[in-house]
């Protein structure tokens, strides 16, 4: 079981795999930081791709 913390605030996830984590953070994010996300939307696909990227190479190396 790994666990990393959302990168906005101090709540951590916890989960086997990066998928089961990253959809306890899509559920998280659209609760806790909705104006993120609204202010993310007009970002390229591209961006979210690369946090993603950089999010799963963290959870990886844990």
């Amino acid at each position: 079981m790994k666990t990393l913390s959302c990168d906005i605030c101090d709540s951590e996830f916890s989960a086997e795999a990066f998928d089961a984590w990253f959809k306890q953070m899509q559920t998280h994010y659209k609760s806790d930081h909705a104006d993120v996300m609204a202010a993310n939307a007009g970002k390229s696909k591209e961006e979210g791709m690369n946090w993603m990227a950089g999010m799963k190479a963290k959870f990886e190396a844990l």
